[in-house]
Formats: structure tokens, C-alpha cells, sequence
């Protein structure tokens, strides 16, 4: 495992084990990205050890057959989003100290980053495999200028962005840590097309009752993270609550599949399901992932 420097932690170097890289099919057939996680209902615990045969995929009411499917030994590329506005600042020490422990669920092949908003946003430690960097990005987050106020849909959707221009066939990560009160003029549909065409999930860990709720204007993150396949998680303790997202998002499942034909830039529904058998053999479990995508919208 990896030792970590930042926020006096200690990490040791985790082993990287054998992963077979999705196919790049950027230059032929565009295939639909759908991480897909799995869960029982009741304990809430990722149900793993799934395989291709476990899962059916509709395009709209269309059965298509999986092109590829991967657990979770790729490589992952995840930032980490920070609401540093005003009423986020008191938990942000608590997520510096304990950021080393959520980054021990990451991989040598991972990257990591961190972008801080309020009503603007800035990438303030890109994309690295140095993860004491992400740590002392973490802590960097207190000196950014990015407003008082905050705007969450332009946060995701700039983070969306920054993660889709690197390319390559990583799975992309979003998590957004905030308390979800926010004002915007963004439109819920450039935030959530700029997620799809990232191929990117957004999970959120929302911070609860350090400060009270006055009002909340608009469901943010309750919208964006279910439409791509993502979770939200709530609590007191952020770092606890990122260390067990970050589990989660190695749990789940990639799955590819051909689209059917569809006029350009139209909106196209997904649906993910357990087979027969599977729904037989784990009658409990509960099924996510994401809900759309546009066609013939580049991956």
C-alpha cells in the first residue's frame, strides 16, 4: 500500500492484480457505458462475484446483448468534488484528517483528484497517482476563492467536463461532498447530459446537521446521482461516509452495450436487471445504474 504524507497518515502500497482494459471503440461501433452497482435491500451490503450472464440490458424496451462487462479491477479516475462555501467550511478539517483512510479503498492503477467549489469552481490538484498530492489538495481547498454562495450544477457539470477530456477507457468518478443547499440557473438537463457524455457516475455524501437547513431550493445532488447510476449517502461523519463510498464505487459492475439506432441527440432510456436466475438467487437485491443516455453522443 501506499504511504501517505499529508494530514500525518500512514498508508501501506496495495498490489495491483491483473485487469483487462475495456476495448476502445472509438474508432468503429460507439458502445453505452452502464455502471451498474448491486445490493442487498436489507443489510444494504454490495452483493459481488456477479457475472455477464447475471444481467439484462434494455435499450428503452429493446433486450441488448452485453459487449463487454468488467468487475472491478480496472483502472478508476475519481474526483473528488468539495463544497468549501460558507456553510461547508466546519467540516472540511474532518475531511483532510481523514481523507488517507478513504483513499486506502484506491488502487496503484487509480487516479485521484480534487476540485473545490462554491459559486464558481477550480480544479485544485488534478488527476494524479500521487495520492499524498490529493491529500494536500484536500487541505489546499481552504485558501481557493471560489464565492460564498454555491452552485452545485455548475460544480458537476465542470466536473463532468474535466474528467471527460482526458479520454482514455478508465471508469470515471464523481463525489460530491456537500450539504446540498444551493441557488443555480443552470438547466438539470446540461448538468445531466454532460454526466452522460462523461460516462461518468456521480455518488454524493451529504453532510447533515452541523449546520441548519434553512432551505433548498433545488434537489441537486437527490437529482443528478440517481439519474447515472450513483448513490447518496448521508451522515455526520465525512470521513467514514467518503471511505465507504469510495468501497462501494470498486463494487460495482461495468457494463457495455451496442445502442440501438436512434436519431442523433435524443435522449434514450436505460434499464439494468438481474436475470431470472440471479433474481432467484438473490431475491433481496436491488439493482442501479444509470438511467439515460444520448445517442449517438461520444463516450
Amino acid at each position: 500500500m501506499r504511504g501517505y504524507l499529508g494530514a500525518g497518515a500512514i498508508l501501506c502500497a496495495m498490489c495491483i492484480g491483473l485487469w483487462a482494459a475495456p476495448p476502445d471503440f472509438r474508432g468503429g461501433v460507439t458502445l453505452v457505458k452502464a455502471e451498474t452497482t448491486v445490493f442487498d435491500k436489507q443489510t444494504k451490503v454490495p452483493i459481488r462475484n456477479l457475472a455477464r450472464e447475471d444481467f439484462v440490458v434494455f435499450d428503452g424496451d429493446q433486450q441488448r446483448a452485453i459487449e463487454y462487462f468488467g468487475d472491478d479491477s480496472g483502472p478508476l479516475d475519481l474526483v473528488l468534488l468539495l463544497d468549501v462555501s460558507g456553510s461547508m467550511r466546519e467540516v472540511l478539517p474532518k475531511v483532510a484528517v481523514a481523507a488517507h483512510m478513504a483513499l486506502e479503498n484506491l488502487k496503484d492503477a487509480d487516479r485521484a483528484g480534487v476540485i473545490a467549489f462554491g459559486a464558481r469552481y477550480s480544479v485544485v490538484q488534478p488527476l494524479t497517482h500521487d495520492f499524498d498530492a490529493v491529500v494536500s489538495g484536500i487541505l489546499r481547498t481552504f485558501i481557493e476563492r471560489v464565492g460564498e454562495d454555491t452552485d452545485i450544477s455548475q460544480a458537476v457539470r465542470g466536473a463532468a467536463g474535466y474528467v471527460a477530456q482526458d479520454g482514455g477507457s478508465s471508469r470515471r468518478a464523481i463525489v460530491i461532498m456537500t450539504d446540498n443547499m444551493q441557488e443555480t440557473e443552470i438547466p438539470d438537463s446540461e448538468v445531466e447530459r454532460s454526466l452522460f457524455g462523461a460516462d461518468a457516475v456521480l455518488d454524493a455524501v451529504l453532510i447533515r446537521g452541523f449546520l441548519p437547513n434553512v432551505h433548498m431550493v433545488h434537489p441537486g445532488v437527490l437529482r443528478f446521482a440517481p439519474a447515472t447510476g450513483g448513490e447518496v449517502i448521508e451522515g455526520r461523519q465525512p470521513g467514514p461516509l467518503l471511505a465507504q463510498m469510495i468501497e462501494r464505487i470498486r463494487s460495482r459492475y461495468s457494463i457495455q452495450f451496442r445502442p440501438v439506432d436512434a436519431s442523433p441527440g435524443r435522449a434514450r432510456r436505460i434499464r439494468v436487471e438481474l436475470s431470472a436466475a440471479a433474481r432467484k438467487k438473490y431475491p433481496n437485491a436491488v439493482v442501479r445504474a444509470r438511467g439515460s443516455y444520448y445517442s449517438a453522443d461520444p463516450l
